[in-house]
Parts: structure tokens; C-alpha cells; sequence
């Protein structure tokens, strides 16, 4: 009786454990659709984005500056020669001259890193700098919010992926590739933007404008011509003036006509 009573906790135990294994084991496991469906009906969401710092800050600079030069073709040859050795390029080019004053225009794309030196090396090269305004932009919590949520696109598109292998009938795989597409829309303009956001930080804009005055001489014998010519144009313009007043010259020259007659002829003879 006493071995009997030492063994039936020993005997309960086992009954105990078989009951645990038979329930797991009766578990319902939930199919494809079921699983589809979940995903469809959960509400999306967006991870938050890291709160852990950049090792390195994106920040975004342009600038411009406008200075006179000795000569237009030598400054022009001597930016593009220092665009070039730092790994640089000429996005836009212009010249426009009025006066006696020629300007030229460029728009440079430069490494962020080469852009004081840059402009270390116009300072001296210039004669005289009229404007210079450098402006700079802290874009770091735009890289980490778009990086958040394009990870978070990337993997929901990975889950709808998966899916789609599962997919058991064609009204399963039309609402998934529907999805599917929806998302792979959405990390296309998400990659987009941190391209964009990557090439402005990456390459500085600066906008550079020059010119050269040329010396202002008298030039008696061009002055004279010019002054023969606009004498010639403004006679030209009395003779117009004149014809435009015809009706007047008319009223008035018939009134002097009839006043002169009337002074000469005498007047009748008194009786």
C-alpha cells in the first residue's frame, strides 16, 4: 500500500504531461487567407524614428558671391581650372554685356568639403567682391525620419512578398500584387527624396557672378559724329512737328491774309 501511495504522484505526472502535449499539438493553425486578411485589416504603421545621433551632421550649403575681375576670359578660364581639380563641374553658364560693363555668370556643383577653399582662393583672386552671402541647412532629422520610413516600407513589402507565395486563388493574389504595388509606389518616392537630399549635401551649389569695367574714353571725333547724326534726327522731328500743326497754319495764315487785304484796300468816300 505504501509503494502504491509513493507511486501515484509519480503517475500523475505523466498524465499531466500527456494532456499538456495532446493540446498543443490540436492547436488550429491559420492558412494564408486568414493571414492575408489579418494584415490587410491591421492599420499601417510607422516606426519611430532612432533617437541616436549622426556620426556626421547632413548639412546643406549654397551661396553666392559677386565680385569685379581684371579680365573676363582669365577669371573664367582660372574657376573653371579650380572647379575642375576639385572634382567639380559648371552646371550653368552665361555672358551678357551692356555698357561698358561685361558680366558672366556660372553656376558651380562642388564637394561640401571643397567649398571654402573655393572661396578662399575667388577672395584673392577678385578686385574688389560687391556681395558674398554663404547659407547653410541642418537636413539631419529629415535623413532619419525618411531612412525610418522607408525601412519600415521595405519590410512590409518583404511580408506582402510572402504572401503572395501563399496565395491560394486569384482574388488572394490581385489584392496583393494591388498592395504590393501600392508600396513599392511609396519606397520609390522615399528613395527619391533621400537621393535628393543626399546629392544636395554631398555637392554645394554656389553661384558665382563677375565682371570687368572697361575705361571710359572721350573720343572727340566719335562724339562729333554722334552729335551730326542726332542733329540730323532732331530736324527730322521739327519738320514732323510742323506737318502735324497744318490745320493751324491754314486757320492763321487765311486770318493774316484777309487782315492784310482789308489794312490795304481804302475806305469809301464820305459825301
Amino acid at each position: 500500500m505504501k509503494l502504491f501511495l509513493l507511486k501515484l504522484p509519480i503517475l500523475f505526472g505523466f498524465i499531466v504531461a500527456a494532456c499538456g502535449t495532446q493540446d498543443s499539438v490540436n492547436l488550429p493553425v491559420s492558412d494564408s487567407a486568414e493571414s492575408y486578411q489579418r494584415l490587410a485589416e491591421a492599420p499601417a504603421t510607422e516606426q519611430p524614428a532612432p533617437t541616436a545621433e549622426f556620426t556626421e551632421r547632413k548639412i546643406i550649403r549654397e551661396g553666392d558671391i559677386y565680385f569685379e575681375c581684371k579680365d573676363i576670359q582669365e577669371t573664367d578660364a582660372f574657376l573653371k581650372a579650380e572647379v575642375k581639380a576639385a572634382k567639380g563641374f559648371i552646371s550653368n553658364e552665361s555672358e551678357n554685356s551692356y555698357g561698358e560693363r561685361t558680366e558672366k555668370r556660372l553656376t558651380i556643383r562642388i564637394p561640401s568639403d571643397q567649398l571654402d577653399p573655393l572661396l578662399e582662393k575667388i577672395q584673392s583672386h577678385a578686385v574688389r567682391i560687391e556681395n558674398s552671402n554663404i547659407r547653410s541647412e541642418d537636413v539631419t532629422e529629415q535623413f532619419i525620419d525618411v531612412e525610418a520610413r522607408l525601412k519600415t516600407k521595405k519590410e512590409l513589402e518583404n511580408r506582402y512578398t510572402e504572401l503572395l507565395k501563399q496565395a491560394k486563388n486569384v482574388q488572394e493574389i490581385l489584392g496583393l500584387e494591388r498592395e504590393l504595388a501600392n508600396v513599392r509606389g511609396e519606397i520609390e518616392s522615399m528613395q527619391g527624396r533621400l537621393n535628393y537630399l543626399s546629392n544636395r549635401v554631398s555637392l554645394s551649389t554656389l553661384n558665382v557672378s563677375f565682371f570687368v569695367e572697361k575705361d571710359k574714353e572721350f573720343g572727340f571725333f566719335g562724339k562729333a559724329i554722334d552729335s551730326l547724326k542726332n542733329g540730323w534726327t532732331n530736324l527730322q522731328w521739327f519738320f514732323i512737328f510742323v506737318l502735324n500743326l497744318w490745320p493751324f497754319v491754314l486757320i492763321f495764315g487765311g486770318l493774316l491774309v484777309w487782315l492784310l487785304k482789308r489794312k490795304k484796300t481804302p475806305p469809301p468816300p464820305m459825301k
